[in-house]
């Protein structure tokens, strides 16, 4: 596993920025799983396996979405925050 990089520093509003693109990204995936279901319901197996994987894509990023909650700087009043351990 690599390192996290601790000369990383993100500010809450860049993080926000990054949850944000996250979640939009998440809602596209959702949606083509959705789309990949119906179509393996209707023609097989390739389809269940696209799903599969967007399912994996959507539980990796609701994972970062976690880390990045848990690194960011609550009650800070301005600055920014090293990102790593």
């Amino acid at each position: 596993m690599t390192r996290p990089n601790s000369d990383l520093d993100l500010t809450n509003e860049d993080m926000d920025l990054i949850a944000t693109a996250l979640l939009q990204t998440q809602e596209v995936l959702s949606q083509n799983q959705m789309s990949h279901e119906l179509k393996a319901a209707i023609e097989g197996v390739q389809n269940c396996d696209k799903a599969r994987r967007v399912n994996d894509t959507m539980t990796q990023i609701q994972e970062l979405l976690g880390r990045l909650n848990s690194r960011k700087s609550y009650g800070r009043s301005s600055g920014g925050m090293s990102v790593g351990a």
